[in-house]
């Protein structure tokens, strides 16, 4: 069998080891996402195991690469929604979906016939295929991408991601073309877009050349996350470019060049985000 939720189009899923059954690790209330989606009371976040990327830097490696979880059933992930919503998310954040994007689909859809009322977030790494985000027009309310790279070697070496620039362009061009930015009184987001992108140690003129394709695929007023915060973890320790964090004057040259092509929205981190702390205990 196919799939065709990403650009690979892998026979059997043998890349990312999907398996028949949802595969969670955690679901939690999470509040270190961007402002208007963790909010004051969190975003209900679902973290599903397995990827279909290899970042050899990954901070959920323990789930995405080594596929730590538990298998779930379609009824049991709807009662997590529901326990989340009871907890007072402001939302349902599905983390890397895409290995499970045909049944979340169908999740999502019962849901909204049993009326569940909050936004569902679609958390993905930006190597979709668009097909896949075609079919999720009408029922996902808020996209949170990554746009990692602009250099496709890059995105080989430390992805294992061919194709990945002019792909997330694509992704984040449809994303962009389905949903307009809303906000409830409170400043929550109900429907939009959040394009995010990790800066990495020594790889300044890739950023910018994230942020020229940004600009291009989605305008200005799209809402940009500058993340600083990478610091190396596990394939990533020891890399020679990888095994440091990035360096102050690094990430302030890529936000005056952020400022300078004209983005009008959108968030950066301060560098005490750039320790392990803030990632979530996998199980």
């Amino acid at each position: 069998m196919q799939c065709n939720n990403c650009p690979r189009h892998c026979v059997d899923f043998n890349f990312c080891s999907k398996i028949d059954l949802f595969k969670v690790n955690i679901y939690q209330l999470h509040n270190w996402e961007e402002p208007p989606i963790s909010g004051t009371k969190g975003s209900g976040t679902i973290f599903f195991s397995n990827c279909n990327l290899k970042c050899n830097y990954c901070q959920n490696y323990k789930i995405s690469h080594l596929g730590k979880g538990k298998g779930v059933s379609h009824d049991r992930l709807i009662d997590m929604c529901w326990d989340l919503a009871g907890q007072g998310a402001h939302n349902i954040n599905f983390v890397t979906p895409t290995p499970y994007a045909d049944k979340l689909i169908k999740v999502m859809k019962s849901l909204r016939e049993k009326g569940f009322k909050l936004p569902f977030v679609w958390n993905c790494g930006g190597y979709e295929s668009l097909d896949l985000i075609k079919k999720l027009e009408g029922i996902v309310d808020i996209y949170l991408p990554d746009f990692k790279y602009s250099d496709d070697k890059l995105a080989v070496e430390y992805s294992s991601a061919p194709g990945y620039y002019e792909n997330a362009k694509a992704v984040v061009s449809e994303m962009r073309r389905q949903v307009t930015d809303a906000f409830d009184a409170d400043g929550i987001m109900q429907k939009g877009l959040i394009i995010r992108h990790l800066a990495l140690p020594g790889h300044v003129e890739n950023s910018k050349g994230v942020l020229r394709a940004i600009k291009d695929a989605v305008g200005t007023s799209t809402m940009v996350s500058l993340m600083s915060q990478y610091c190396p973890i596990y394939k990533a320790v020891n890399h020679k470019v990888l095994g440091r964090k990035i360096d102050p004057d690094e990430y302030s040259d890529i936000y005056e060049y952020f400022l300078g092509l004209g983005f009008q929205n959108g968030y950066a981190q301060d560098f005490d985000s750039a320790t392990e702390e803030y990632i979530p205990e996998f199980k």
